[in-house]
């Protein structure tokens, strides 16, 4: 990075010893070594904000770049190739599936969770009116007009 020797660091360190003495040394390498700590992180904070800049234009740009992947696309597809591959991958997932027991998202040895069912929804009954009494239902009594006899 700065390209220094291990004669330059020995000619640094021994004028650091003379020009600040045995005493402070000790204080100024922490405080040097703090200096270099917070320069680190400052550019290692850049780097990642400039890396996330670039993965953000990377993805305005090309917005499909993980579906091509995902589905395996390559460059100067035709729009009719690109559905047909599309397809084939999907009945090929499917087919995979079929023969593949649905798992769950339980760990080994935990009880599955059971799922309520709910019942059918029924519609309420109409309310009566409580001013009406209910009438008990009777059998009509035999009239001479129906042609019917009494008891």
């Amino acid at each position: 990075m700065l390209d220094i020797g291990a004669m330059e660091l020995f000619v640094v360190a021994v004028l650091a010893l003379v020009v600040v003495g045995p005493k402070e040394l000790p204080k100024l390498l922490r405080t040097v070594g703090g200096f270099m700590r917070k320069m680190r992180e400052m550019a290692a904070e850049f780097r990642s904000g400039v890396e996330d800049l670039a993965a953000e234009v990377e993805r305005e740009i090309d917005p499909f770049a993980d579906l091509r992947k995902e589905e395996g696309l390559r460059p100067g597809m035709s729009p009719q190739e690109i559905t047909e591959h599309i397809l084939a991958n999907k009945e090929r997932e499917a087919l995979e599936n079929i023969g593949d027991p649905v798992e769950s998202e339980t760990k080994p040895g935990e009880v599955e969770p059971k799922t309520e069912q709910k019942a059918p929804k029924m519609q309420p009954e109409s309310p009566k009116k409580q001013s009406e009494p209910a009438k008990p239902e009777t059998m009509p009594a035999a009239s001479p007009e129906n042609g019917e006899t009494g008891p």
